[in-house]
């Protein structure tokens, strides 16, 4: 999987940059876009494999990309959110919560870990976060 296989979900624009330079430090395929719905329209083009590991970069108090995430195309790739303040986010099946402040070798054991098996068949439905 040397693709682009980890999309960066910019829903907070400077935590997005910053962790798509600690990826692309690391060797990582990253792949940058602005929403969870860009994410949709790449999926299975070019670079873009069709589940790739999604990161939202999000330290909001509500977090679209892990709302609308279950119920489009993307549900069955894994979901790492991470900083969010999001009361309703916690980490299960396929959804990752990392909190800030990052510890950056356990975010990165993370992402390799999940891109891993990210295209492992098989795998249960997406929860439902906050239900």
């Amino acid at each position: 999987m040397d693709e682009c296989a980890v999309v960066v979900i910019g829903e907070t624009a400077s935590l997005a940059a910053a962790l798509v330079e600690l990826l692309e430090t690391e060797g990582v395929g990253v792949v940058a876009v602005r929403d969870l719905q860009e994410a949709e329209t790449l999926a299975g083009k070019g670079p873009v494999p069709p589940h790739p590991l999604l990161i939202s970069a999000s330290n909001g108090h509500y977090c679209p990309t892990a709302r609308r995430w279950p119920e489009g195309p993307l549900r069955d790739s894994e979901l790492v959110v991470v900083g969010t303040r999001d009361p309703g986010l916690r980490s299960t099946g396929r959804l990752h919560v990392v909190p800030l402040p990052l510890v950056p070798s356990e975010f990165l054991n993370l992402v390799r870990e999940l891109r891993s098996h990210s295209q492992s068949p098989g795998r249960a439905p997406a929860p439902l976060p906050g239900r």
